[in-house]
């Protein structure tokens, strides 16, 4: 591709080279990868014809591809900035031979770029020393106790955390400026969060809190990628995908080859873009359990069970021989939602392993409890399709002894008492479920009170209201993961052969392209 400067500007549009991003008075507009390059080629050559030839090598180089996947991206690129093709202000179609920018572009220097990033407007040098300063420190001290706070963060056991805790303010108030010790508190804020994540009422302040701490940090060094990619990480838990999905192309410009930074951009994005991050992902870090997780939700939302299976079992592959050894990132969740996939595909047996293993594999890890209750919930369902509707019961009946407030539990519990004709108790655990949905919408949590909202009026059998949840759901729902579980969700089995449900299902799967 032509050689780029640091930012253009062309009517109210900034388009950021080095951050990786399209802004319009300073607000990120969504673009998928594709739709940033092809811009960065057409600002780059303003008033020139660029050839389809000239985009394909750019954008396709070494992969054949149709016109259609070219005027596709044009398309999604005009409709982001407003464009028309027929009275074109930016893009104009040159018939059969490529594409004009016909808007006027500015090239933003590189000084006013740093100003308008918020970086010092001073010599290059100068700028370096300056962010070598921040993010380390002079003080032994702080560096040794922010040292140590970091070692407890990295076992991911929440019982750590508050140490750590203690640490990082140590480190902070014996150097207000150690960039990195900002980093690091927001991290053992954002675990408190996150061990709080799955209770109907999460820990929302920390998570505020987490957030607030990064942004001190990118304020003290604009240019730290780890503090752009913990952004993302964090906005994405906050819901707020556009600005995530910005923050983590940012660190990834910055530092192209950070598997850490590639993984965070992978969970702030959606579709094609997180499949082409995880699977960098795992090229630089095999081992790494979460990105095959986070692979399998994408295949999963576009109602490819057979590739989710395929990544999962990959993945699995490289879990320890020694259920006692402790790893860096130990695989929570992967047997779960293998088991969830093979029982969508009518194997309640192979599922019924799959969900001891996951059982078998927890330990103090920050997400063990919520999938050891996820674990008996699976087994619940896989006796559910086998009719073993008591020992269905006994399985959601200890899962809610994990988490008593869990509305899926508890309307799960709901279908396995209806189906053994005990409807008073049915009725008493939907009520149930119905006020831990009520919590989760006044918790601001939209997905998961809609997805639950839908299987309790699956329960109820009141499916037509059901696919009318799921289908608002997946159209007010922010670019993003919102409803991926929902083709392997066991108790929308009875809607598959609804057309409705069938056009959701289609949703989804364009949501997740």
């Amino acid at each position: 591709m032509t050689a780029i400067s640091e930012a253009y500007r062309f009517g109210p549009f900034r388009l950021d080279a080095m951050g990786y991003r399209l802004l319009r008075d300073e607000a990120p507009i969504p673009l998928s990868p594709k739709a940033l390059d092809l811009l960065l080629l057409f600002v780059s050559r303003p008033g020139a014809l660029v050839s389809k030839d000239d985009i394909l090598q750019a954008l396709w180089a070494d992969v054949s591809v149709t016109d259609n996947a070219l005027t596709q991206v044009v398309s999604d690129l005009r409709q982001a900035i407003g464009d028309n093709a027929t009275s074109p202000r930016y893009i104009q179609t040159v018939a059969r031979r490529g594409y004009r920018f016909v808007a006027p572009v500015d090239v933003i220097a590189p000084r006013e770029t740093r100003r308008q990033l918020g970086t010092l407007d001073l010599p290059a040098a100068t700028t370096t020393a300056s962010r070598i300063g921040v993010r380390e420190t002079s003080s032994l001290e702080a560096y040794r106790v922010f040292t140590e706070a970091r070692l407890k963060l990295e076992a991911l056991d929440p019982a750590l955390v508050p140490s750590a805790m203690v640490d990082f303010n140590r480190a902070i108030a014996l150097d207000p400026r150690f960039t990195l010790a900002y980093v690091g508190r927001a991290h053992a804020r954002f675990w408190r969060y996150e061990a709080s994540r799955v209770r109907n009422r999460p820990d929302t302040a920390e998570l505020r809190a987490a957030i607030s701490d990064i942004r001190r940090a990118i304020e003290l060094d604009p240019d730290l990628a780890e503090a752009h990619s913990s952004l993302a990480f964090f906005l994405t838990a906050a819901n707020q995908p556009v600005e995530a999905a910005a923050a983590g192309r940012r660190a990834v410009a910055l530092e192209p080859g950070n598997w850490r930074h590639l993984f965070r951009l992978g969970v702030a994005a959606w579709g094609d873009e997180r499949l082409e991050c995880f699977e960098r992902v795992v090229e630089h870090y095999p081992e790494f359990p979460y990105a095959y997780f986070g692979l399998a939700m994408v295949h999963i939302a576009r109602g490819d069970l057979a590739a989710a299976e395929q990544t999962l079992r990959h993945g699995l592959t490289f879990e320890p021989d020694q259920p006692e050894r402790l790893d860096r990132f130990p695989g929570r969740g992967l047997h779960w939602l293998l088991g969830l996939t093979r029982l969508a595909l009518g194997d309640p047996n192979e599922a019924h392993l799959e969900f001891d293993r996951e059982l078998a594999s927890r330990g103090g890890h920050f997400y063990a409890a919520e999938y050891e209750m996820d674990a008996y919930d699976g087994h619940g369902y896989a006796f559910l399709q086998q009719g073993d509707h008591g020992q269905a019961a006994v399985m959601f009946k200890r899962a809610l002894e994990i988490f008593p407030d869990h509305a899926r539990s508890s309307i799960a519990l709901a279908a396995a008492h209806r189906r053994d004709g005990r409807t008073p108790d049915s009725s008493a655990a939907l009520e149930h479920a119905r006020q831990a949905i009520d919590e989760l919408r006044a918790n601001e949590r939209t997905t998961e009170a809609s997805v639950a909202s839908a299987l309790a009026l699956v329960v109820a059998d009141r499916s037509v209201e059901a696919v009318a949840v799921l289908d608002q759901l997946l159209s007010s729902a922010p670019p993003g993961f919102a409803g991926w579980t929902i083709p392997i969700e066991p108790l929308f089995s009875p809607l598959k052969s609804e057309p409705e449900f069938t056009a959701v299902m289609a949703r989804l799967a364009a949501r997740a392209r």
